[in-house]
C-alpha cells in the first residue's frame, strides 16, 4: 500500500452531483502531480447529469466506489442509472456521445475526467 498514493486518490476534483460548485477538498495538483489535458481521449462511457455535468465511467465508478454516491436503479435498454449523492438529492446519468466546448476530459494519476473549463480553479 503506498499512502501517498492513497491521499492523491482520496481527494477529488470532481463534482459530487449536487451542485454547481467543485468539492470542498478541491486542490491545485503539485509538481509531482500535474493533470494532463487531453482532447480526443477515449472513454469507455460518457454520462451526462440530470444537473448539467459530465461525468466520464471512471468518474461513475469512483463516486459509487466511494459511496459518494449510491446507486438506485440502472435500466439497460435504453441506459441510463439513477443514483443518490450524498446530499440525498436523486442524480438521472445517461450516456451521451456529444461534449460539450466548454467542459474537456482530462488524466491524471486518478484516472479519466470531465472538467467545466468556464469556472476559474479556486485558489
Amino acid at each position: 500500500m503506498n499512502p501517498r498514493a492513497d491521499a492523491v486518490a482520496s481527494s477529488s476534483n470532481d463534482w459530487d452531483g449536487d451542485d454547481n460548485h467543485l468539492n470542498d477538498d478541491h486542490r491545485r495538483p503539485t509538481d509531482g502531480e500535474r493533470g494532463i489535458v487531453v482532447m480526443d481521449t477515449p472513454v469507455d462511457v460518457l454520462y451526462e447529469g440530470a444537473n448539467g455535468h459530465y461525468y466520464t465511467d471512471c468518474q461513475v465508478t469512483t463516486n459509487l466506489r466511494t459511496e459518494r454516491w449510491k446507486p438506485c436503479i440502472r435500466q439497460r435498454d435504453p441506459d441510463r442509472r439513477l443514483v443518490e449523492t450524498s446530499h440525498g438529492s436523486l442524480l438521472l446519468l445517461t450516456p451521451t456521445d456529444d461534449l460539450p466546448a466548454w467542459a474537456e476530459i482530462r488524466v491524471d494519476d486518478r484516472g479519466t475526467r470531465v472538467v467545466d473549463t468556464r469556472r476559474p480553479l479556486p485558489e
